[in-house]
């Protein structure tokens, strides 16, 4: 059932880039050329909009193409030609993901408690996602304090609810949890904020 939900997005998804790249580089229009012209299949802007023409190979006689000709043929070649490309970047982001969210399971089975200081606010965006529609993306400079380690600087991706987003000012601190075995990765104690993982 994953497989054909991941083929049916990557075939929309191919289709709108497909669509929108004939849009704007009528050129790749020139696809559909073996099927409609026995030459050179060439765009040309006119007053009433994008005309295709066709140079024939063999004299250079030259006659239009209907535009309407080249999109039905163009976009589903386009199409196919994208869609093994799109299918291989999605199932690359689902093993992404797939591995950021085993490395948080494990640094959260082994974490400790620990506290930190806010030292920067890099960016903040808002963010919107079911079950977390008021929220805010955070990218910040952490001052880390170990239970029995050196303090260390780290940079988090955080989520935070709206509603507790004044907490998390310069110069606040606010518990954490770490994997000793991988400090960077700090991860939030409270259950308003939430680890960014697609950003490990």
């Amino acid at each position: 059932m994953a497989i054909l939900k991941r083929c049916i997005t990557s075939l929309v998804l191919a289709f709108m880039l497909g669509t929108f790249g004939l849009v704007l580089a009528p050129p790749l229009g020139r696809v559909a050329q073996p099927l409609l012209c026995a030459g050179a299949l060439e765009p040309e802007t006119r007053l009433r909009g994008l005309q295709f023409r066709c140079i024939a190979a063999a004299d250079g006689r030259i006659t239009s193409v209907p535009t309407e000709q080249v999109i039905v043929y163009s976009i589903p070649l386009l199409t196919l030609l994208l869609w093994l490309p799109v299918y291989g970047i999605l199932v690359e982001r689902e093993r992404r993901a797939r591995r950021a969210r085993g490395t948080m399971a494990e640094d959260l089975a082994a974490s400790v408690i620990a506290r930190a200081e806010i030292l920067r606010i890099l960016h903040q965006s808002a963010f919107g996602r079911p079950g977390l529609l008021r929220a805010a993306e955070l990218t910040m400079v952490l001052w880390v304090h170990p239970p029995n380690d050196r303090p260390y600087e780290a940079q988090v991706a955080w989520l935070v609810d709206d509603e507790s987003l004044s907490r998390m000012t310069v110069g606040a601190i606010v518990a954490v949890r770490i994997n000793p075995r991988r400090p960077q990765h700090v991860y939030p104690a409270q259950a308003w904020a939430h680890y960014a993982w697609w950003h490990s």
